[in-house]
């Protein structure tokens, strides 16, 4: 089992107030853009996600279906034929009793998010791996739930449902 401090307040405070001995009174606009706080933006944006979760389902239309929701993470291994895996994390697992799986990837940007080619072979590993180390036979889904959405290209057809951060908040 794994324990998630989710008070949001807490862990700004934690992150950004106790541990700050900086006296500029303007730090928080002076980290803008900067990887501390493009991280904890991240960081933030999934623990609401994850807040959020009867939301996200009522937008995918599956609020009347039952549902287990969890993260998921396995470290790299070797398989029975000798097949080296990478390790891997999902954001956000909606394993549903319809026989489907959403895999959900959380992205806080701030505009569209573009999947790269070399991201979309990451989800299909990240996929893969999943199925080999649960032996599942659900149908597996990705989801995106971002800022402002997807960017339609080439690789964006791997994506099922694209969700925004309004349908958290029910617009």
């Amino acid at each position: 089992a794994v324990y998630v401090l989710t008070d949001n307040f807490s862990l700004f405070h934690i992150r950004f107030v106790s541990d700050n001995n900086s006296q500029d009174e303007n730090y928080w606009s002076n980290i803008d853009g900067k990887p501390v706080k493009n991280t904890w933006s991240g960081f933030a944006f999934e623990q609401v996600c994850l807040q959020h979760i009867s939301q996200i389902k009522e937008a995918l239309g599956i609020s009347g279906i039952l549902s287990t929701v969890y993260s998921w993470s396995s470290k790299p291994f070797v398989d029975k034929e000798g097949i080296a895996w990478k390790g891997g994390q999902i954001d956000l697992l909606i394993d549903r009793s319809d026989n489907v799986i959403d895999i959900c990837e959380i992205k806080y940007v701030t505009d569209k998010y573009a999947i790269s080619s070399e991201y979309e072979e990451r989800l299909r590993h990240r996929a893969s791996l999943f199925r080999n180390v649960t032996g599942t036979r659900k149908a597996l889904q990705h989801i995106f739930i971002t800022t402002y959405g997807i960017q339609e290209n080439a690789n964006s057809h791997i994506v099922q449902n694209d969700l925004t951060m309004d349908a958290l908040f029910g617009r």
